[in-house]
């Protein structure tokens, strides 16, 4: 039979032994988990630092890239605004203002509008300085308005090729009543009534100039303002074409 020896006075001693290894063992992981998430979180750290910096550096270049498209445009910008103005300045020069540019606008406009280019060269290349004018003559007539009450009145010319009226907006006066008298500061409608049965009208403000072709004869019209009431008409005629 066997005895066991059993000393009371140790079991206290050994549990708080065990106990001071658990807690060594429970330090010694979590030191060790601690670490290694440090560890990892260094790694991971590192890493995000350089995909940031690998960021920044495309970002960079690509912000560099923009700015040196901007400046290269701007100045292709610049570039092509010189040269329009030197072609602006060129058109100008070459075609110089008023009626040139008019016909210019005139022909660009009846091309776009289908008109032959020959055909257009061939009226150009006919036209030519007006040949065998008469002595101009003036002739005036009332101009018609709302309130004028009196006879039709009328520029006739001789043999009653042409006839020419107007009308008119009635002028006001200082009561703001509107009188027979035309406006001069008005736009007026004439009528040319031509032999032939055609008629033209222009509308403007005075002066108006006007031609009207009949036969082999070119009659051009100068309308004015004249005396209160009338409108003074001067016309000539020459060879056509």
């Amino acid at each position: 039979m066997a005895i066991s020896y059993y000393n009371p006075t140790d079991r206290y001693p050994q549990r708080a032994a065990k106990r001071m290894t658990y807690a060594l063992g429970f330090c010694f992981l979590f030191a060790t988990i601690f670490g290694f998430g440090f560890w990892l979180g260094g790694i991971r750290s590192q890493q995000n630092m350089y995909i940031l910096q690998e960021e920044k550096r495309v970002i960079s270049e690509e912000r560099n890239h923009v700015q040196a498209e901007m400046t290269k445009m701007r100045a292709e910008s610049q570039t092509a605004k010189v040269r329009l103005e030197q072609l602006k300045a060129n058109y100008d020069e070459l075609l110089g203002g008023g009626a040139m540019k008019d016909l210019v606008s005139l022909m660009r406009l009846q091309i776009d509008q289908g008109v032959d280019v020959k055909r257009i060269q061939s009226v150009l290349l006919s036209a030519r300085p007006p040949q065998n004018c008469s002595v101009p003559k003036t002739k005036r007539f009332v101009v018609d308005t709302p309130v004028y009450t009196g006879p039709t009145s009328r520029a006739v010319l001789p043999g009653n090729v042409i006839v020419v009226t107007a009308n008119g907006m009635s002028a006001q006066n200082t009561q703001g009543r509107k009188e027979a008298w035309f406006d001069p500061g008005q736009p007026i409608k004439m009528t040319f009534e031509v032999k032939d049965g055609k008629t033209e009208t222009k509308k403007g403000i005075l002066p108006i100039y006007h031609t009207v072709v009949y036969g082999n004869k070119e009659y051009r019209f100068t309308a004015t303002v004249g005396d209160k009431s009338f409108i003074q008409l001067t016309y000539d005629y020459c060879d056509y074409p």
